[in-house]
């Protein structure tokens, strides 16, 4: 594992050298969270970086921790086509389904 993330690291480290630095690549995006989801954001990449030790590649970010929650939405790979989804609540169910259903598979 700690191969892998060694591995991980250096082609992040190439990739920054190569095309700058990380959030000169992305996106800007303004999106409403509720203050519960903020404050949780904020001391999570926190609590990250106060505990984190060894080789700080990147500094986590509560835009780090959204961009992860959006990449573990994408890989579940949720069926969207001829789903009714009226409310976020509903969208949230069924992401936590998925969730379910892969866990119970890898048992």
């Amino acid at each position: 594992m700690t191969e892998k993330i060694n591995r991980a690291e250096e082609i992040l480290r190439k990739r920054e050298r190569d095309g700058g630095a990380k959030y000169e690549q992305m996106e800007r995006f303004d999106g409403k969270i509720t203050p519960d989801q903020f404050d949780y954001l904020k001391r999570t990449a926190r609590q990250i970086m106060k505990t984190r030790t060894g080789e700080k590649i990147e500094r986590i970010t509560a835009n780090s921790i959204l961009r992860t929650a959006i990449e573990i939405l994408r890989e579940l790979q949720i069926d969207l086509k001829d789903q009714d989804i009226p409310t976020e609540r509903a969208l949230l169910k069924i992401a936590r389904h998925k969730l379910y259903e892969l866990e119970q598979g890898n048992k």
